[in-house]
């Protein structure tokens, strides 16, 4: 076997067993951040917004520049308690219905979430999320937009559909049976990144 070969079949093992290249950047999830959960009763709609959040949640970014592809992970932890429906009433049923006294937080946590395409200060994200409600953990597709702000801020948007009954939840009935509460119901966010140095 000549020289030459063997050492091209040396350098050849040798970058197969290296590690791939990566860079690792932390974004701390800021209190300006919006996460509303929304429905409908057979009478109107209804929109909760998370108030209060603290924020210092951190999501992580892993890039790898081979490939050019960027996944996303971390979760935010939100109070039950702080959800606003903008209606004494309605907040109340809300914070009954997620089980607050059991079950104190909901849960997002982002799964495999990958760069699809991207634009001008833009990306298209897609992968999955977990959500945790009263206690019961599921996990959905979900499609994300990250957008690039000025300096080390960015912005991460999403929505996703769910439903109650995969909580394990009734959709709440009041007055006799007069207002139902939808089984559908909506999550979006638009969670303020600041990238960690």
């Amino acid at each position: 076997m000549n020289t030459v070969f063997l050492i091209i079949l040396s350098f050849l093992s040798l970058f197969a067993t290296s590690p791939e290249v990566r860079e690792v950047r932390s974004w701390t999830v800021d209190s300006g951040s919006v996460i509303e959960i929304g429905g409908s009763t057979n009478i109107s709609s209804f929109r909760c917004e998370s108030k209060n959040y603290q924020g210092g949640d951190i999501l992580t970014e892993t890039y790898f520049p081979v490939r050019d592809r960027s996944e996303w992970s971390g979760e935010i932890t939100l109070e039950t308690e702080n959800f606003d429906c903008f209606n004494a009433l309605m907040t109340k049923d809300f914070r009954e219905t997620l089980q607050m006294e059991q079950h104190p937080t909901i849960g997002v946590r982002f799964l495999k979430m990958i760069k699809e395409s991207e634009n001008i200060n833009q990306e298209n994200l897609k992968g999955e999320v977990e959500i945790t409600l009263a206690g019961v953990s599921k996990i959905y597709p979900i499609s994300c937009v990250f957008l690039a702000k000025n300096g080390r801020k960015a912005l991460l948007t999403g929505e996703r559909k769910l439903a109650f009954t995969d909580f394990e939840i009734d959709p709440p009935v009041k007055l006799l049976g007069t207002i139902r509460v939808r089984d559908s119901i909506e999550v979006n966010f638009g969670l303020v990144l600041e990238e960690l140095l």
